[in-house]
């Protein structure tokens, strides 16, 4: 599992790549949360290899509390990747801000 913060360009961009599953879920929770120090971001997860409902329902708590924080977080799954199956087959796509463009930026 690898986590790259890029706060050298708009918006800051979290990049996840590797295996988001129940093993990294508690070694990545801070770093992720960190997105919450911008007022918008984008987490990408276009990149993931594996994702399972630990790591899937960690991205849903970090997009509610986005928004309750009046924060702009925009979730990046790439078309057909792991990320998005996974999220669709437990019914969390919907919940998320998606982000849009081949880039995921706005």
């Amino acid at each position: 599992m690898s986590f790259e913060l890029d706060i050298m360009h708009a918006p800051p961009t979290a990049i996840l790549t590797g295996e988001f599953t129940i093993m990294t879920v508690a070694e990545l929770q801070d770093d992720l949360f960190s997105l919450l120090n911008f007022p918008v971001a984008l987490l990408d997860l276009s990149q993931l290899e594996a994702l399972d409902s630990c790591g899937a329902q960690l991205v849903a708590l970090l997009q509610q509390e986005a928004n309750n924080q009046g924060k702009r977080l925009r979730i990046k799954t790439g078309d057909g990747s792991e990320a998005e199956l996974a999220l669709g087959q437990l019914g969390l796509l919907s919940s998320l801000t998606r982000a849009e463009g081949p880039d995921g930026r706005q």
